[in-house]
């Protein structure tokens, strides 16, 4: 590999960093400050820059005559669609990083709806001792539904198996095994084998109307856009619970809250937003039935972010210096 082949433009995990060096040679690695689409790369290293470890493309994309492929730091894509990338430059994004503080944020939103934590934590503020049977139920024996059943589905499908919930999930996609993706190791549902049913989507409202819970897993598209809308919300058992850490806008926006005033469900937890902060004023805020956070399920702030970041990242270089196929790689249809 070419001196300054690779470039990195990313936050430093430092053992990361020295397998990546190890990989390529000391020689062949540049680390670069992060930049924004505003940012340029000096024309020296543009030119030479066959590899880009970065959260992007800089400004002077067109500069990097050379890259051949570009690993991101997010799962996310849609800021590198349209910008210019050839279809001879593999683009592979960091999925499966992120999955298990997201399907840990849907068992602990499953726990504090089944539970009722926040009247337990109401209850102890006020100096009271209620031992009501709705803080005593469990989990074990309940239903989840996951739309979707990609990488953070099938993790939250098997770690959700393990306290005794039933699995069903419903996709476009066959259920089997997933290859060329990244995965904790022994966190996913690889093999596809934990549903105890999938459904179609024109399947909907059978496979709404049996569920305790529904996980939205499933990404942002022209086809998903307030996919869970009056029709979904009214198809689900009144005392169901939606946990959306996808995409606030899977559901509409409002037939949510008509659903949460008149009682449609039994609540919903949100980790992803209609905006972006959701404003003072929206009725969100004040609903007993909705728990927010402000989209933190799985993100860089995480302990384990940048370890498994930098994990998939010299597994590809590895892979990309055999010439074997890379994880995550994304369709260059999706990139145009």
């Amino acid at each position: 590999m070419n001196p300054d082949a690779v470039i990195i433009a990313q936050r430093i995990d430092d053992a990361g960093l020295a397998a990546v060096r190890r990989l390529a040679g000391a020689a062949a690695v540049t680390v670069v400050p992060m930049f924004d689409g505003e940012s340029q790369l000096e024309a020296g290293l543009a030119a030479r820059c066959r590899v880009l470890f970065a959260d992007g493309v800089p400004a002077n994309l067109a500069d990097l005559t050379n890259l051949r492929w570009l690993q991101l730091s997010s799962a996310g894509y849609e800021h590198v669609a349209g910008q210019g990338l050839g279809e001879h430059v593999i683009v592979t994004n960091a999925s499966g990083v992120n999955d298990v503080p997201i399907a840990e944020w849907c068992l602990a939103m499953m726990l504090t709806f089944e539970r009722d934590m926040r009247g337990l934590f109401d209850m102890q503020r006020r100096h009271a001792w209620e031992r009501l049977p709705r803080f005593q139920s469990e989990l074990r024996g309940r239903r989840l539904g996951i739309v979707g059943y990609g990488s953070i589905g099938r993790t939250l499908a098997q770690l959700a198996t393990a306290f005794g919930l039933t699995i069903s999930v419903m996709t476009r996609a066959p259920i089997g095994p997933r290859a060329g993706h990244y995965a904790v190791p022994g966190s996913s549902d690889i093999a596809g084998a934990l549903p105890e049913r999938r459904y179609t989507f024109d399947e909907r409202e059978e496979f709404l109307g049996q569920l305790d819970y529904l996980a939205l897993t499933i990404p942002i598209a022209a086809g998903t856009r307030s996919l869970i809308g009056e029709r979904e919300l009214r198809a689900l058992p009144t005392h169901a619970v939606v946990l959306n850490p996808s995409r606030g806008r899977l559901i509409d926006e409002t037939a949510l809250l008509r659903a949460l005033t008149e009682g449609w469900i039994g609540g919903v937890a949100l980790d992803t937003h209609f905006a972006y902060p959701l404003p003072l004023e929206h009725p969100l805020w004040d609903m007993p039935s909705a728990v927010l956070t402000p989209h933190i399920s799985g993100s860089t702030g995480s302990r384990m972010f940048l370890p498994r970041l930098w994990e998939l990242f010299a597994h590809n270089l590895a892979a990309w210096m055999r010439g074997d196929a890379l994880l995550n790689v994304i369709a260059a249809s999706d990139l145009r």
